[in-house]
């Protein structure tokens, strides 16, 4: 996960390479008299913007935290389709059209700069950035909190905590008494102080540690700071106290966020079903044609307060597959058809939940629905898990989008953490940004079963 300041400035990254091309395409095929940014404005618009949108949407900025073969895939895709966009949306304006040689060297160069400074930036960010040097403030569960800082900030480094000695194994050395935790770390060149659930903070440290802050220092609180840095609520150090007592969990308490939600939902429904419909009924004919069965599977899934409602899919496995009862669907599943793996890497299994969504058993976006087996499981070994009923399930959600397909109570947990995330964010412009994201996940499936 990179954080907001480094997306903007790898963004910023991209319209510098979307500027050169435009010059550089500009000097090679346009007319001398001519200038491509004063002359083919609209078209210099259209480019930049659908460039960067699908930079956006196939988050070409996880740059370093991927193979670079799977970076080079989003960024030529990404400069492909906006290319396709960019020549298609200038059609109407007659002087503002690129024409083929012009839309070509675009092509070429906007590809190879943005690939550059990807490639410069991987060979080359270790040696220019430093890392973090984390002090952390309390014990309690500081070995989890290690394992949170190595998934959120894998190139951070805690040096280790001042509390009480000899408490958790896996905490580090202690390097003093809290009391004394400026001065530890000042000694040990400390760059950030995080404060644990347990942190013993009394006034004192408390106004001491407020003044470094506001002299620039970097204190932050475990369960806030891994929330902006992985967004994701970390399950191992959130309380009651301290979800009651954050911001956020708004949606069934606005009742204008709710009813403007759903407004929502019933609108995009009914803008997919027309582009939709010849995708679902080609999908039909292939299922009832590839194995004996149903076209739509029927299953008994958990909503809103826990109540059940029927989820309608394209059938992928076979009509016998739970013969035996529920079980967790796992990698290279023969239960599921040959059309069957590919429909559920693009997601066109969940296109029969529109109606689910017109008839408000689902949202477009929240938290997947469950099963009522898996749901009592997890709950008796999950704390929280309750909190995802408590909202609309979704067609699509932030989990999906930010973490693989989970067949396991690992996974499970790890996914309550995202759908928490969202309830806690809930909001209209995060809904968008997932839509987005999902675009991203169907162009580049990953993690679909």
């Amino acid at each position: 996960m990179i954080s907001v300041y480094r997306r903007a400035c790898l963004q910023a990254l991209d319209i510098l390479c979307l500027l050169l091309a435009l010059g550089v395409a500009g000097v090679a095929t346009i007319e001398p008299d001519l200038h491509v940014l004063h002359d083919y404005t609209g078209a210099s618009m259209f480019t930049v913007f659908f460039y960067m949108l699908f930079f956006y949407i196939l988050d070409a900025y996880s740059v370093g935290l991927e193979d670079f073969k799977e970076t080079m895939g989003r960024v030529l895709l990404a400069c492909f389709l906006g290319i396709i966009s960019s020549s298609t949306a200038s059609y109407s304006f007659q002087h503002w059209r690129f024409d083929r040689e012009t839309l070509v060297v675009l092509f070429a160069v906007s590809f190879t700069c943005s690939l550059c400074w990807r490639w410069l930036y991987v060979r080359f960010a270790d040696r220019i950035t430093h890392p973090l040097r984390v002090l952390l403030v309390g014990v309690d569960r500081a070995g989890k909190v290690r394992n949170l800082l190595a998934e959120g900030l894998p190139k951070a480094e805690i040096i280790g905590y001042v509390g009480e000695p000899g408490q958790d194994p896996e905490a580090g050395p202690c390097l003093g008494a809290p009391f004394d935790c400026l001065g530890v770390a000042q000694a040990h060149k400390a760059t950030m102080i995080v404060l644990l659930p347990d942190a013993p903070i009394d006034g004192d440290i408390a106004h001491e540690l407020l003044e470094a802050k506001l002299r620039g220092a970097m204190v932050v609180d475990i369960r806030t700071f891994y929330e902006h840095v992985a967004q994701r609520l970390p399950l191992s150090q959130i309380t009651d106290e301290w979800l009651l007592l954050n911001e956020g969990f708004t949606l069934n308490t606005r009742g204008s966020l709710r009813r403007l939600k759903r407004a929502l939902d019933v609108i995009l429904s009914l803008a997919m079903l027309v582009p939709a419909m010849p995708i679902m009924l080609l999908t039909a004919a292939i299922v009832r044609l590839e194995s004996p069965g149903p076209v739509i599977y029927r299953q008994d899934r958990v909503g809103l307060f826990e109540r059940e409602f029927t989820v309608y899919k394209f059938r992928s496995m076979r009509s016998d597959a739970e013969k035996d009862g529920a079980v967790w669907a796992k990698a290279g599943d023969s239960r599921v058809t040959r059309f069957g793996k590919f429909i559920r890497k693009v997601r066109i299994d969940e296109l029969p939940q529109i109606w689910n969504i017109l008839k408000g058993d689902m949202s477009f976006i929240g938290p997947r629905p469950e099963r009522m087996a898996f749901v009592r499981e997890l709950r008796t070994s999950i704390p929280y898990y309750g909190l995802r009923h408590t909202v609309k399930p979704g067609l699509t959600g932030w989990a999906q989008v930010s973490y693989p397909y989970g067949a396991s109570v690992e996974d499970a947990r790890r996914k309550l953490e995202y759908d928490l995330y969202y309830i806690k964010n809930m909001s209209i412009l995060l809904d968008v940004h997932i839509i987005f994201k999902t675009i991203g996940v169907i162009l580049f499936p990953k993690g679909a079963r």
